[in-house]
């Protein structure tokens, strides 16, 4: 086996790791335990023959290229006999990625982004990072480091939700 290949093998393994580390552990969520069930997955397009036409479906990511886009989805879901409110999910923007703008999406949620690691949120295009001058500028995907979804109202005993956004695989 030459050295190519392996460190390859090597880089996929790790990145598939790591994004279903990433997917399963960091999201968060406000709701009691007991009350909000949250799962994430993490995917990638591949094209497949079906029926004899070329088509697109979405895999679990376990190999993924520099340059592809990784698509996240959390739902959530009330397991209790009651209305809950003011549900939260929060997802970090993964290492070694940039946000795809425009990719933020929640079922009946609000959107929001961070810049400084979750501290402070506010709209995709209202936040300001400092330049390499120290001047205050407007923020880009490449800066936000969050992204939280503020569920709207109550989610009633049952309903599942759903917030989703993609990413590009950055060279390491």
């Amino acid at each position: 086996m030459n050295n190519i290949y392996k460190n390859n093998r090597v880089f996929f393994i790790l990145w598939g790791i790591v994004l279903f580390a990433v997917a399963i552990a960091s999201t968060t969520s406000f709701a009691a335990e007991d009350q909000i069930k949250v799962w994430s997955k993490a995917e990638t397009k591949v094209t497949v023959e079906k029926d004899g036409k070329k088509v697109e479906k979405k895999v679990p990511a376990v190999k993924v290229l520099p340059g592809k886009v990784v698509y996240y989805t959390t739902e959530y879901k009330n397991i209790s006999k009651k209305s809950v409110d003011g549900i939260n999910i929060i997802n970090p923007i993964p290492k070694l990625t940039r946000y795809v703008s425009g990719s933020a999406y929640g079922d009946n949620a609000s959107v929001s982004f961070s810049v400084d690691g979750g501290k402070t949120w506010g709209k995709a295009d209202s936040l300001q990072v400092k330049n390499k001058e120290g001047k205050m500028v407007k923020a880009k995907a490449s800066d936000f480091t969050h992204i939280r979804w503020k569920h709207k109202g109550a989610l009633k005993s049952g309903s599942t939700k759903k917030a989703a956004f993609q990413v590009t695989l950055l060279k390491p």
